[in-house]
């Protein structure tokens, strides 16, 4: 009888320090993908509640976040070239459905775990909002903070997709 109650006692400290120990791996491997990122604050604040131990799933999870962020961007461009009277919109309409599509693909590496792939999708996502950057003369304050909120977390993105590529 005293057996069995000190078997069922180890098993479950056995348990609980497994549970810290994974908990511990997901704290390093956010610690060290936020540490590399350029805004290491945000990302932590993304991550945090995060209970995945994997770079393939936190990507997922910060390619989600990129996603929502980048159609807020677009469904905001979209009303902007509405009431404008020139075209100086249809780049940035261009490239933010570009940056779309590049992200559903990042997403998509990163739950095959093809960080390099995912890395180079991201990639293009930051360069197309560079080009609407580039492209609008005079934008709006709420579109360089939209274009600034993306670019943050696509940032957040390649830190995440970069494993040394050994």
């Amino acid at each position: 009888m005293a057996f069995s109650y000190s078997f069922k006692l180890l098993s479950l400290l056995l348990a609980a320090a497994s549970l810290i120990t994974i908990a511990s791996a997901d704290r390093a491997l956010i610690n060290s993908i936020c540490s590399t990122s350029s805004n290491t604050p945000q990302c932590i604040n993304i991550l945090k509640t995060s209970v995945v131990s994997e770079r393939g799933a936190l990507g997922q999870l910060l390619t989600n976040v990129a996603l929502r962020k980048v159609h807020k961007s677009l469904n905001l461009v979209r009303q902007l070239a509405k009431t404008s009277t020139d075209n100086q919109y249809d780049t940035c309409l261009e490239v933010f459905d570009n940056a779309f599509d590049s992200l559903k693909e990042c997403k998509k590496a990163f739950s095959e775990n093809q960080l390099k792939d995912a890395n180079a999708m991201a990639s293009a996502a930051l360069t197309d909002f560079d080009t609407c950057s580039d492209e609008v003369t005079n934008a709006p304050l709420q579109l360089t903070d939209a274009i600034k909120e993306s670019s943050n977390i696509i940032h957040i993105l390649l830190a995440a997709s970069y494993d040394g590529f050994a």
